[in-house]
């Protein structure tokens, strides 16, 4: 029987869309998988490390490394629930107040530790309350940041400014690299990733901004929660 062009590829597509659906389910399946894996390794480091800080003949230099180490044991379990369960930030009634500020900061700090450039923070500081889930807006700002510092180099520059509006809060990464789109990987799957976990959350990514120090400048856009609206007639502190 002859089967036309047209006629052959209306049929394939419900079969391809099977495979696509097959496809993501072992790739959903292998990351459940995943953290079950590393959720006992993971609460084994922090209760060593715990142990180790909490000793009393233990120096306060030591201390404070055990701290960070612990720090960034819970981030990491709290990004693998993310990744495991991205409907927590998909669905509206799992979505609450974060603090954009404190996790700005968490995230500088952690790059500050692995990062040979010079990282620098201004615009507002303080509280900054948007709608979202914690674990899923640090994902994205370590995405951007990731692409800001490769594009910088290890003795490039990296700018994060946090601004609000009445409705939004707006966190601008800059670099001075050579700037967006020049960088091999600066639009990989990492920042197509972060536009839809933003979408999700009634936010939204702006890409390929002018750079104030001539590189790349790349902006997540965020809903302000209600406690912010409120807020937005006070006085601004600024650094």
């Amino acid at each position: 029987m002859l089967v036309t062009g047209g006629g052959m590829a209306h049929g394939m597509r419900p079969r391809c869309d099977d495979v696509a659906d097959e496809a993501d389910q072992r790739v959903e399946q292998t990351l459940k998988v995943l953290a079950h894996e590393i959720r006992q390794p993971l609460a084994a480091i922090f209760a060593l490390a715990e142990a180790a800080r909490t000793r009393p003949d233990v120096p306060a230099e030591v201390q404070s490394q055990l701290a960070r180490i612990i720090e960034q044991t819970q981030e990491l379990t709290e990004v693998t629930r993310s990744v495991v369960d991205p409907q927590a930030c998909a669905d509206p009634q799992r979505l609450g107040e974060v603090d954009a500020d404190e996790v700005v900061e968490s995230v500088l700090d952690a790059f500050a530790l692995t990062w040979t450039g010079t990282l620098d923070r201004s615009g507002h500081c303080g509280e900054l309350p948007v709608v979202g889930h914690r674990a899923a807006l640090r994902r994205c700002l370590v995405n951007v940041l990731d692409n800001a510092v490769r594009a910088a180099g290890p003795a490039g520059r990296v700018v994060v400014t946090t601004r609000r509006t009445p409705a939004t809060v707006k966190v601008l990464v800059e670099d001075d690299g050579p700037g967006f789109g020049k960088v091999p990987g600066r639009t990989g799957l990492g920042l197509e990733i972060t536009r839809q976990v933003l979408a999700d959350m009634g936010g939204e990514l702006v890409v390929g901004l002018p750079g104030r120090g001539g590189g790349g400048s790349v902006a997540l856009v965020l809903r302000a929660a209600a406690a912010e609206l409120r807020r937005a007639d006070r006085p601004v502190r600024v650094v």
